[in-house]
């Protein structure tokens, strides 16, 4: 019987399985990717289930577990699913618990609140760019004069995301395909190689890294330009999160 129904694929989503794990506590765990899949195939009692839903299908499947709590714990930036999921959990009536990042919020940067002032902004502007935003905006990006020969782009190692980016005519050698979160040191050899001049990023928190990309383009001399969190119902911590999951141990 499956206990809780946690939607992840970022941090937050995999050290929640980590803690299922340990207790034996049932647990189906939504990721997009086969990516994210991977991160947490060792774990048991961990039911794993691949894909992307819609809320029709995310109550379908609410509804055929039976979860007691079902869990937000996606990326900060996954708008679209946080509605998604939260319309499921009303529609099927289940209490639902969005895991909340902390923003780290930096001084000496530039921060936007959409990517149309983003862009505008970076089209007025010269010189590399170093994009750690992710897939999901590599399109938007695509749109800039003389991306091909500006834009290095730091996406997941998965075939997906290469494909996608290699499509939308981003240049291979200006593809970095990893995973993070990365160190200070990685991030500024990363930066150097690129020779950048702009590092644009998310507010994604100290566990997404966002303080050792700041102090490697910084330690640099690079403007940072970062993107903020769309708005966001009011959630919980990592650690509030926990407490919830140790409820249903019984």
């Amino acid at each position: 019987m499956i206990k809780i129904l946690v939607f992840g694929g970022a941090t937050e989503g995999r050290k929640l399985c980590e803690v299922c794990a340990e207790y034996a506590i049932p647990i189906r765990y939504c990721v997009a990717t086969t990516y994210g899949a991977r991160l947490v195939e060792s774990l048991s009692n961990v039911h794993v289930r691949v894909g992307r839903l819609g809320a029709e299908e995310m109550a379908s499947l609410m509804q055929k577990e039976r979860p007691a709590l079902v869990i937000d714990a996606t990326h900060p930036y996954a708008k679209k699913a946080s509605l998604n999921i939260a319309a499921a959990c009303q529609s099927v009536n289940i209490t639902l618990v969005c895991v909340e990042r902390e923003g780290a919020k930096e001084q000496n940067c530039i921060y936007f609140n959409g990517m149309d002032d983003l862009l505008a902004w970076l089209e007025q502007e010269t010189g590399s760019i170093f994009v750690a935003t992710g897939l999901s905006y590599a399109k938007a990006f695509a749109k800039l004069f003389d991306y091909q020969s500006r834009v290095w782009l730091r996406v997941l190692p998965n075939t997906e995301s290469l494909g996608i980016c290699l499509d939308l005519g981003y240049r291979p050698e200006q593809l970095v395909c990893m995973q993070g979160p990365f160190s200070e040191e990685l991030n500024r050899a990363m930066f150097k190689t690129a020779n950048a001049r702009i590092l644009v990023t998310k507010d994604s928190g100290a566990a997404g890294g966002f303080t050792e990309k700041i102090r490697a383009a910084q330690s640099l001399g690079m403007i940072t330009a970062v993107l903020k969190k769309p708005n966001q119902s009011e959630g919980v911590s990592l650690e509030e999160a926990r407490l919830k999951i140790m409820e249903l141990r019984t």
